[in-house]
């Protein structure tokens, strides 16, 4: 059985991809098991945007969240995107 942080996580992350479908992102989806700074992404086809979503506990201090945005920030700005069909 997996453990209760990574049990309120999953739910978290649930909530989150809940959440962004329904302020109209067409793909909203967690990455599951992730150990990468990537815990849900988003796609809004409309406005070509995409999200990335590092999903903490609430009990996380600001500092520490502020920590993390930084040494993720170079994921901000603009990608050329392919799709491929493998």
């Amino acid at each position: 059985m997996p453990n209760k942080n990574y049990q309120q996580g999953r739910r978290k992350e649930y909530k989150i991809t809940k959440k962004l479908k329904e302020n109209g992102f067409d793909i909203a989806q967690r990455s599951a098991g992730s150990h990468s700074p990537i815990d849900v992404f988003a796609i809004k086809r409309e406005t070509k945007t995409i999200k990335f979503i590092q999903a903490k506990p609430d009990s996380m201090s600001e500092s520490a969240k502020q920590k993390i945005f930084n040494e993720n920030k170079w994921l901000n700005g603009l990608y050329e995107v392919k799709f491929e069909v493998i």
